[in-house]
């Protein structure tokens, strides 16, 4: 057997193979005394057919399963020959066969990228510390309360207000056709949420319960629907049921309804505390490690094998429907598909996966390891944060098989604590709401870039949420990349 070992476009290995013919017949003659035994043809009893018969009339078969065969072996040979580990299946092209010549194919295999970081250190990145107030611990205990109200029958009235939860019934009709998407049976509308067309809510309130009305409106001209956009439709409402928002106090009690490990309402706004706290200085990480990892990958380029991308791409897509549903959205109304998330993602996961080896070459290079110890603390501070113990957190990691997560957490962590000290940072100091107001402009920013490309279609009467821009928003991190990375060593 011959073969030509190339270097191919990202991160993969070109073989050109040439296996002399009588391998093949030798896998041919291989498969006929398999199939010779329970062979059945006509005139013969099964396995008493003669050699040459049977050879002529299961041609085709002996000789489809004899190339898959040596071709199979040649490239596994080929492989082990040249001492290249492959990464993912070899994709077979331009076989050649003809009778008596030697067989000749091409194989590609996705190979993990050589990488050579030639710089490093000295790169300028932006690094925010976000202070958490007592103001932010009585926003999130406004939070948990609503989290925690209950919607009860309203009993001193009998008309909607802002504010209420109106259980409806609705029909939305357009030149006396109803549309799809736009008719619900026992539908629970918040008053004030914004989730229909704008006029909808603002038509519900006054109503009476029992009441039926119908709502003269307009779609928006900016409507992801060309059907809808622009135009009059009637929408036929009934009021069932009518409900307010009923809030706990907050006091002791209701600090350990939230939280039965805490021992009154000040030990719960401790937790908090410590809780916010962790969350912004995380996100904060995040970014400044990520402007540290993209000036790295920009300054000592290499390309990534497909495999890579398109696994992260597509666990990237199946994040971003699942926000979909926990918000009780499908994503088929508003015209999303799996696939269509999973090519825009593209681009962003090729940046990741390139950012995750970064992190693991550094770490070789610095000798940055994970302990025992570092996975004990990531354990001990999770335990103490969630008010639970380390054996409970270890257990459920290991139920999840999370264990390699967390790992690959901790190395991040001490990556980044590594580059932060030999890269110079521009600190700077910001409130909660600082902070989260820059955020929103930077995704108002994002959402406006990404609004001039074409919109899809929507299905639904209801107008379009944040939700696919949250989900393509939200930072995402990459965890295949070590794994593969050693069993590629």
């Amino acid at each position: 057997m011959k073969v030509q070992v190339n270097d191919a476009e990202r991160s993969q290995k070109e073989l050109l193979v040439e296996i002399p013919y009588e391998v093949f017949e030798t896998a041919a003659d291989k498969e006929l005394d398999k199939l010779l035994p329970k062979a059945k043809i006509h005139g013969f009893r099964p396995g008493k057919a003669p050699r040459d018969i049977a050879r002529k009339q299961f041609s085709h078969q002996i000789k489809s399963q004899a190339i898959e065969k040596v071709i199979n072996e040649a490239v596994q040979d080929a492989l082990t020959s040249n001492n290249i580990v492959p990464i993912s299946q070899a994709h077979i092209s331009d076989v050649v066969f003809e009778e008596n010549k030697p067989i000749t194919f091409t194989a590609k295999v996705d190979v993990f990228p050589k990488v050579e970081l030639n710089k490093y250190k000295d790169f300028n990145f932006k690094k925010v510390t976000v202070e958490i107030s007592d103001a932010d611990i009585e926003d999130a205990l406004i939070t948990l309360q609503e989290r925690d109200m209950t919607y009860e029958p309203v009993e001193n009235r009998d008309t909607v207000q802002k504010g209420d939860v109106a259980v409806i019934d609705f029909e939305g009709k357009k030149e006396g056709v109803a549309f799809d998407g736009g008719t619900a049976k026992g539908f629970s509308l918040n008053i004030g949420s914004g989730q229909f067309i704008p006029g909808f809510e603002d038509g519900v309130i006054g109503m009476k319960k029992g009441e039926t009305k119908d709502l003269n409106l307009t779609f928006p001209k900016e409507y992801n629907s060309a059907e809808l956009a622009g135009k009059d439709v009637v929408f036929t409402v009934t009021v069932h049921e009518i409900k307010e928002k009923v809030k706990p106090e907050i006091n002791d009690d209701f600090a350990k309804d939230i939280d039965p490990n805490s021992k009154s309402l000040d030990d719960l706004k401790s937790k908090l505390k410590k809780g916010l706290q962790t969350e912004a200085d995380k996100a904060t990480q995040l970014e400044a490690f990520g402007q540290i990892l993209e000036q790295i990958v920009k300054e000592n380029p290499f390309e990534v094998p497909y495999s890579f991308v398109k696994e992260q791409s597509d666990r990237l897509a199946f994040n971003a429907m699942n926000q979909f549903y926990q918000m009780g959205l499908n994503p088929e109304q508003v015209g999303i598909s799996y696939e269509m998330m999973a090519q825009r993602y593209l681009a962003q996961a090729e940046e990741q996966v390139k950012q995750a080896i970064v992190i693991n070459e550094v770490a070789k290079l610095e000798n940055i390891a994970v302990e025992e110890e570092d996975i004990n603390k990531f354990l001990a501070f999770h335990a103490e944060l969630q008010s639970r113990t380390v054996e409970e957190i270890r257990k459920e990691l290991e139920t999840q098989m999370q264990i390699e997560a967390v790992r690959n957490d901790v190395l991040g962590d001490k990556v980044y604590k590594f580059l932060a000290g030999v890269n110079k940072a521009e600190e700077s100091k910001m409130t909660k709401k600082e902070y989260e107001a820059s955020k929103a402009a930077a995704a108002a920013e994002h959402k406006e870039e990404s609004s001039k490309e074409e919109k899809p279609k929507t299905k639904t009467a209801a107008k379009k949420t944040d939700a696919e821009t949250e989900a393509e928003e939200k930072p995402k991190k990459t965890r295949t990349t070590k794994k593969k990375e050693e069993s590629a060593e």
